[in-house]
């Protein structure tokens, strides 16, 4: 059987904003598993922008109950603001839909766990959280090197992920959604953590995978991001309750382009990836010295990603195979990023107790 004549996943997209935007060219050419048979957006322009960038036959919603009523979809991609997932995912589960939803879940940890539990109900649903270090090639290289133990103990993980400045100011409007900058980008330096550190070996109380948070943070450059208790740069310190340590720095104030990296400490050696967040593999040597291009944001450098959890989804909905992400690994990274937010805006440590939770009082 070809490709082509094999069963497809109908999928429905919501919103079709930066990242969303993306979703839909990928989801039309790059994804043989899946038919885009729907895009809603509430947001005014949207049905142009669907009408001039996709295919006649995909059906444009304004209204979401309508989309999830009759789009005639089996499955949905969430990529709405952040303060509109939870919501649309209860009511896609309610209805019967698989999901796959952009991080975060939700900006609270409440309403996260309400969702996480709501998805656990129904565990013949696929769902889905696609962090996007997971679904990369070299992530995934170093994770086969923390399995076969070539690194020896895995104890720590550092990392950083560096927006460049952004002159529109998109994300400093965005903040008051967003839930912070920790919450908002930090969760993927804790989901990758997670997936490097095995965080419950060793532990009597599987419940509570973190001893204690705390967090910094600066307006070095966009100073309205007071006004939200935002920040513009980041640093974290999370202390495992096996022991294992995750530190990383958040930033939005480059000016050469995106960096995101990490480095995996093991006993007998470390790895890292992305030392050099480099477009390509060109070195210009002049006068200047050597330099190369970097990245000019995340949708670049994680390109493959964004086709590779596509298509891990359409997999396993389409053959009933397990995801390689469950609704508890995304529950566990969103607790600890609201507990950095919370610590950076109250200048505390957080501790979390015997049921995992973060105390937050």
């Amino acid at each position: 059987m070809t490709t082509d004549s094999k069963p497809k996943l109908k999928l429905a997209l919501f919103g079709v904003g930066r990242l969303g935007s993306i979703r839909a060219r990928i989801l039309v050419h790059f994804s043989p598993r899946i038919e885009l048979v729907a895009v809603c957006d509430p947001k005014p322009g949207s049905d142009q922008w669907v009408t001039q960038n996709l295919p006649a036959h995909i059906r444009f919603f304004s209204d979401p109950e309508e989309c999830l009523l009759h789009s005639g979809a089996e499955a949905v991609l969430i990529s709405t603001a952040t303060a509109t997932h939870a919501p649309l995912v209860l009511r896609a589960l309610e209805l019967g839909y698989h999901i796959m939803v952009e991080k975060p879940i939700a900006v609270d940890v409440e309403t996260t766990r309400q969702v996480v539990q709501a998805a656990k109900e129904k565990p013949h649903l696929k769902f889905l959280v696609p962090f996007c270090r997971r679904f990369d090639d070299s992530y995934r290289r170093v994770k086969k090197l923390v399995d076969e133990g070539s690194l020896g103990e895995v104890h720590a993980v550092e990392s950083n992920c560096l927006d460049q400045q952004d002159p529109t100011g998109f994300f400093v409007t965005f903040s008051a959604q967003s839930g912070g900058i920790f919450v908002d980008m930090g969760v993927h330096d804790i989901d990758i953590a997670r997936y490097y550190l095995n965080v419950t070996k060793g532990l009597t109380n599987p419940k509570k995978q973190v001893n204690k948070v705390f967090a910094l943070g600066q307006t070095a450059v966009y100073t309205d991001l007071q006004k939200t208790q935002d920040a513009d740069n980041g640093w974290a310190l999370v202390e495992f309750a096996n022991g294992k340590v995750l530190t990383f720095h958040l930033g939005r104030t480059l000016t050469n382009g995106f960096e995101s990296c990490t480095r995996v400490y093991g006993t007998k050696g470390s790895a890292v990836v992305n030392g050099n967040s480099t477009i390509d593999r060109v070195e210009v040597r002049d006068e200047h010295g050597v330099r190369t291009d970097t990245t000019p944001d995340a949708f670049v450098l994680y390109e493959k990603s964004f086709v590779q959890d596509l298509s891990e989804f359409a997999t396993c909905v389409l053959d009933d195979k397990p995801l390689s992400l469950t609704p508890e690994d995304a529950f566990e990274a969103a607790k600890i990023a609201a507990a950095l937010q919370y610590s950076f805006r109250k200048g505390v440590p957080v501790f979390f107790d015997e049921e995992g939770d973060p105390i937050m009082a």
